[in-house]
């Protein structure tokens, strides 16, 4: 059994540790280590997919490499997608994503933990509840997944939330102004959010930071910078806006390169 996940903020690498507890010989694969592989062969018969929801929907991180994943028809495929409010059509998107291959998700499974997004923050009163349900939820989600028990996709196909999410993006990238990342003064030229981009859309120089195109909106820079030192646009990390699962450090992230 294979768990490929992806995490910005550490809810994912806290969700699959958790899973691996119960689903003994699960292999955790990191999807960022597959950017390059023009395809990922996995004749596994219990697959898991493990993401956060951006916009309503998966991540186009998720979206690319579903579409390179090769796995075998009759494969039990489930997912762990969590989110602040609502799972948009996360699994809906994944299910069609599969569907073009001849398989299909069997199971998706929705967990409420914080979100990262700083302008819809969490409120910290409510982290603390919210990360110990997971463990719960997860024990019973894995419970669920050894009898390969099929489960209905939470959330909605509805092409309108797809929409929406294009439109949140936009309002985030354009009017938030997401997409205009710079460093403040606070910044020490630590290197910490070159080495947990994902993408690799980060360069640390002795009196510069550059930030890239290639962006994947996980928002892992500004929220795993020791400084708060970066801003996206008006978006600036605060006491109140900062989040990072508890269970999960700065090299933990690193290590999914």
């Amino acid at each position: 059994m294979n768990l490929y996940y992806f995490s910005g903020t550490g809810n994912s690498i806290a969700i699959v540790r958790e899973l691996q507890k119960h689903l003994k010989d699960a292999e955790l694969s990191p999807i960022v280590r597959h950017l390059g592989d023009d395809e990922v062969r996995d004749d596994s018969k219990v697959i898991g997919l493990v993401a956060p929801t951006y916009y309503m929907d998966i991540p186009d991180i998720v979206r690319n490499f579903t579409k390179k994943l090769s796995i075998k028809k009759n494969a039990f495929v489930f997912a762990v997608i969590h989110y602040g409010v609502t799972p948009g059509r996360a699994f809906h998107s994944l299910n069609e994503l599969l569907l073009e291959k001849g398989a299909k998700l069997n199971a998706g499974f929705g967990i409420t933990l914080p979100d990262n997004s700083i302008a819809l923050k969490t409120p910290i009163r409510k982290q603390p509840e919210m990360h110990a349900l997971m463990s719960k939820t997860l024990e019973d989600i894995s419970s669920m997944v050894l009898k390969k028990r099929s489960i209905p996709l939470p959330g909605s196909s509805s092409q309108l939330l797809g929409v929406n999410g294009k439109i949140g993006s936009f309002v985030l990238r354009k009017i938030f102004g997401t997409e205009r990342k710079r460093t403040t003064s606070d910044c020490t030229h630590c290197g910490i959010c070159e080495r947990v981009c994902p993408m690799n859309n980060i360069t640390v120089y002795d009196d510069d930071v550059s930030f890239g195109d290639n962006c994947a909106d996980c928002f892992a820079c500004i929220h795993w910078c020791p400084e708060k030192a970066i801003r996206y646009g008006i978006l600036k990390v605060n006491s109140k806006s900062h989040y990072t699962n508890p269970a999960v450090c700065a090299a933990d992230m690193m290590a999914q390169k």
